[in-house]
């Protein structure tokens, strides 16, 4: 019995696809611009290329929470700015109405501002960003303080959580980020009093001694105003230093960024000149190796026949 299979053709058509499939392959990555679009396409390269990903995919990340903190202390910086200007302003008051020569209506005008500046600082210490109270530490989504005119510093607090949030920076170090407001603006001694540096109680105090026409109380109360003010801009470089660090932080951030989407583009992203001229050769090769088919010898069942 006479068999008609033709092994060169079989080879033919095996290499043929090989070719095909090559060609295919390259032209998806010029489609696609990658030259990895599966794991089988670079398996040697695979775990690299993943971890790389997963590390862009943390710097961003990081990246994201370090601009928030720096939106915070930002915010946080100008807030205390803002209550600077007023505790100097209710300086200012105190003075005048510290004088000898103030009635006793004028010194309660005088009062009933101090008593604003203080509505004012109350309101600073519930400063909120995105919804977030910067001045409430880890408990963030609920003011810590608010007006409370039976109170003897003229506020009811809220919330004692500290604050134990941390930043994070690309390489794994981290930084406190926030005061809370009674770090700031309602500072205790050992014992719970009131320290001499608060600034709720000073402002309260001042206010009192105007409405009363207490002149010994207004000179102890400015006293206590000018210790707070001085606390308060101390405070307030906490936040000049974390907006150092987050500045730093980021810069950091940016230059891994680029290092690491240059790894990246490396493994993964396709080299155009190089692919186009494989790409070309491919088409080469195929068409030469048809031509090539095309003119081997044919047997036909003809031929075995007569």
């Amino acid at each position: 019995m006479s068999s008609f299979f033709n092994p060169s053709a079989q080879i033919f058509l095996a290499n043929l696809s090989v070719i095909e499939t090559k060609n295919q392959t390259v032209q998806e990555q010029l489609s696609s611009g990658y030259q990895i679009n599966q794991a089988s396409d670079a398996p040697d390269e695979i775990s690299d290329f993943l971890q790389l990903q997963a590390g862009a995919a943390r710097n961003a990340q990081i990246t994201s929470n370090l601009t928030s903190v720096q939106t915070n202390a930002q915010s946080a910086d100008q807030a205390l700015t803002n209550a600077q200007d007023l505790i100097n302003q209710a300086l200012s008051l105190g003075s005048q109405g510290a004088s000898s020569n103030v009635t006793a209506t004028t010194r309660q005008q005088l009062g009933a501002q101090v008593q604003s500046i203080f509505q004012q600082i109350v309101s600073i210490s519930r400063t909120s960003v995105a919804g977030t109270y910067i001045f409430s530490g880890d408990a963030s989504q609920s003011p810590a303080y608010q007006l409370d005119p039976s109170s003897a510093n003229g506020v009811d607090q809220l919330s004692t959580a500290g604050n134990t949030i941390q930043a994070e920076d690309s390489n794994g170090a981290e930084f406190p980020t926030g005061l809370t407001a009674q770090q700031i603006f309602d500072a205790r001694n050992s014992d719970g009093s009131y320290a001499s540096t608060n600034v709720f109680a000073s402002l309260t105090n001042l206010a009192n001694a105007l409405n009363t026409n207490n002149t010994a109380g207004i000179t102890s109360a400015i006293n206590s105003v000018q210790q707070s003010s001085t606390f308060v801009a101390t405070q307030q470089s906490f936040y000049g230093t974390v907006e150092n660090r987050v500045t730093q932080a980021l810069t950091l951030a940016s230059d891994l960024s680029v290092s690491l989407t240059t790894q990246i583009s490396n493994i993964r992203d396709t080299n155009t000149a190089e692919a186009a001229t494989q790409l070309t050769a491919g088409a080469t090769e195929l068409n030469a190796a048809l031509a090539a088919q095309s003119k081997a010898p044919t047997t036909s069942l003809f031929n075995f026949l007569g």
